[in-house]
């Protein structure tokens, strides 16, 4: 079989490297103008979960995991946004290694109070200290006291059930928000697949 090169001498071509059988064992993915996600996925190009190859900052191993598959099933049918993909592949782990950290501080509150469901809560502390003699002008220093006091306070206010219910409908998951950060990666015209038998 002679080798035909499409995306000159770039380190990928999925009709060249896709099982013994090239061309005929790869399903219909790919359209006129570009390379779909799903492609790349069932060539073995785009294995997400290696982390040697795919590396950003990550909050924790569960988190990172279930953020990788959403990002293959969320764009599994649309187009990479550059060719080749070797050059999509910089852009995406750059991409990702901008965006993560400022997403980390968000997993961390989220894991820190743990609620969208809509409370709040305040917290308060106070000293109150008594001196029964002027001991500033006495001794020259004000560190003397015959009694004092501290007091410690909370204050958590809960949602009713109907602003929980609002909130809830406006809530976007930080892992949401972090695919829809991504839709630049990715083509935004989904055009038909092309059977080229």
């Amino acid at each position: 079989m002679e080798k035909i090169v499409s995306w000159a001498d770039y380190d990928f071509d999925p009709r060249l490297e896709y099982g013994h059988g090239g061309w005929e064992d790869l399903h219909e993915y790919h359209d006129a103008s570009s390379v779909q996600l799903g492609e790349l996925v069932e060539v073995g190009w785009f294995d997400i979960s290696d982390k040697s190859v795919w590396h950003w900052p990550q909050f924790s191993d569960e988190q990172d995991a279930r953020l990788r598959e959403k990002i293959v099933n969320r764009f599994w049918n649309r187009g990479i946004g550059v060719l080749p993909p070797g050059l999509w592949k910089r852009q995406f782990i750059e991409f990702m290694n901008e965006i993560m950290p400022k997403y980390i501080l968000a997993y961390e509150a989220l894991a820190e109070d743990g609620s969208v469901a809509g409370h709040s809560g305040e917290w308060y502390k106070s000293r109150n200290i008594f001196s029964d003699f002027p001991q500033t002008q006495l001794g020259g220093n004000s560190d003397y006291a015959s009694t004092g006091n501290d007091t410690e306070y909370e204050r958590i206010k809960r949602a009713d059930i109907l602003d929980t219910i609002e909130r809830l409908k406006n809530y976007r998951d930080v892992d949401e928000l972090i695919l829809d950060d991504l839709e630049e990666m990715f083509s935004c015209l989904v055009s038909v697949s092309i059977n080229t038998r």
